[in-house]
């Protein structure tokens, strides 16, 4: 009888060993930096948008608590009859727009291209303390359509603020984000977002 369960047990694999680890199902994809400071945030950020990679922009947002608010651009939009475009701006609006954003740029990168570029120096002092920060950066956001002779360059440019929490595994996400135009009246980022909400 011992030496039927003996062979029995050959066949089966050892209950005894650790499982190995699971193969994630979808593998992140693009540059990732861990977000163990504020600035990792925003470099993910850039990442995120330049390899068109939702899943790495998905991630730079907290999961509890988010909000976008353009001000200049949601008093046009009002002024327009179209004062749903800004309102409750959440993750949810957040991650929608910008799947949409990279879905149709990935798709037609051979007639249109996107590029986002940061200030490398700050307009004000990153104010950061042990689990808040405020980052403000100038950006520059270039929307190229290849298909017009000469190719059409459209820039949106304004400055950023970003304010950021520290998570429970001590990575920061960005908990909300407001935008202004460089000039009044201008076209940015909160302006080129809205075209796909």
């Amino acid at each position: 009888m011992s030496l039927i369960l003996l062979f029995s047990l050959q066949g089966c694999k050892n209950p005894f060993r650790t499982r190995e680890s699971p193969t994630p199902a979808a593998e992140t994809k693009g540059t990732w930096e861990t977000p163990s400071q504020p600035e990792n945030v925003l470099d993910n950020l850039l990442y995120a948008y330049n390899e068109l990679v939702i899943t790495n922009f998905d991630r730079c947002l907290c999961d509890s608590s988010f909000g976008f608010s353009a001000p200049e651009d949601s008093i046009k939009a009002i002024q327009d009859n179209r004062e749903e475009l800004f309102t409750d701006w959440d993750r949810n609006a957040e991650v929608r727009v910008t799947t949409q954003i990279f879905n149709i740029f990935k798709s037609n990168a051979d007639s249109v291209g996107l590029e986002l570029r940061f200030d490398p120096d700050p307009p004000i002092q990153d104010d950061i303390n042990d689990s808040m920060a405020v980052l403000l950066r100038d950006y520059e956001l270039v929307i190229v359509d290849m298909k017009a002779d000469p190719w059409d360059t459209t820039l949106a440019k304004g400055t950023a603020t970003f304010h950021l929490e520290q998570t429970s595994l001590n990575w920061w996400c960005i908990c909300f984000w407001s935008d202004l135009p460089e000039v009044s009246g201008g076209y940015d980022w909160g302006d080129f977002k809205a075209q796909f909400r």
